[in-house]
């Protein structure tokens, strides 16, 4: 019996140190992380200068791409989150995941106008000088409405278009938007780490795992950056009285949506509404997932998008 105890003293303490030190070093412990799947995705971090604004977007750049995608983050989030996405997509694509104004390596600045509108000058800035040939534009969330946008005000410029959960239409409120109207806390804006934690539970139905140690430093980043989120959001919630969406029916790609029913943020029942107003539009709804379906489910996700993208390389020819 003491030698048992003796043991299970030792393994304790032993899974005490290893907790300790994963704590200690998380910061290098995400890096790590972050780097291993970056490489695994054939991604590499790259930043350049154009105008008035830095580029910050994770490339694949080594293999002779045919086609080439977009990747547009949601609010709150960064480049980071299309890692297990883009790990599902095969060589012959060129991916390009951008971080978006005011998110990932962007400074903080609470002067910079943030609106979809403002997001999409930004984007084509960058699309237009480095690229001349038609591209295949992803967006989740937010940056499912600067896609839709962005395909609308440039249609020569979009190949397909894919939106997951996409932010525009929200004719059908959901969990967040009647939390807002009864003037309770922000579902996607942590001051805290406790409260981060809360926000991974709110946005996602099927969470993939992540270690405790890099999910602390993830919080610790979304905490320094709680009254740019606020200023982000604001110009965000702007947007939907300016019935953008009506912009929509301007789109001329083929698009598909993809929509998680368990969504708290945006409605999932929206999802029809949102396909009535874009010509060439089909659906896929996923039972069993929340926000982030490339997150939630990436190979499922990223199925759907090459599948979509050759049937509208096909229509094309």
């Amino acid at each position: 019996m003491k030698k048992f105890l003796g043991f299970l003293l030792a393994v304790l303490l032993i899974l005490g140190l290893s907790s300790f030190a994963a704590d200690h070093f998380r910061a290098d412990l995400y890096r790590l992380a972050i780097q291993f799947e970056t490489e695994r995705a054939g991604l590499i971090a790259k930043s350049e200068h154009i105008h008035s604004h830095t580029y910050y977007y994770l490339e694949r750049s080594d293999t002779p791409a045919k086609e080439t995608i977009i990747l547009l983050h949601g609010f709150s989030a960064d480049k980071y989150n299309w890692l297990r996405f883009a790990q599902a997509i095969p060589d012959h694509y060129q991916i390009i995941a951008m971080d978006l104004l005011g998110h990932g390596e962007h400074s903080i600045d609470l002067q910079q106008d943030y609106h979809i509108e403002t997001q999409v000058a930004y984007l084509h800035a960058f699309l237009s000088r480095k690229f001349n040939t038609p591209l295949h534009l992803v967006g989740n969330s937010m940056g499912g409405a600067i896609a839709s946008l962005y395909a609308a005000k440039y249609p020569d410029q979009v190949k397909s278009l894919t939106l997951i959960s996409p932010a525009g239409v929200h004719t059908i409120p959901s969990v967040m938007e009647n939390m807002l109207e009864n003037k309770q806390v922000n579902p996607l804006i942590a001051d805290s780490i406790e409260q981060f934690y809360q926000v991974v539970d709110f946005v996602m139905e099927d969470p993939p795992y992540i270690p405790t140690s890099v999910l602390k430093v993830q919080a610790e980043l979304a905490v320094h950056r709680v009254a740019l989120n606020h200023k982000i959001f604001t110009d965000i919630r702007e947007d939907l009285h300016k019935n953008l969406q009506q912009n929509f029916r301007l789109i001329q790609a083929p698009t598909l949506i993809i929509w998680g029913q368990q969504d708290r943020v945006i409605n999932a029942e929206n999802l029809e509404l949102y396909a009535d107003l874009i010509p060439n539009a089909t659906t896929r709804l996923l039972q069993g997932i929340g926000h982030l379906a490339m997150l939630e489910t990436p190979a499922v996700t990223a199925s759907a998008f090459l599948k979509h993208a050759d049937h509208s390389l096909k229509s094309v020819h």
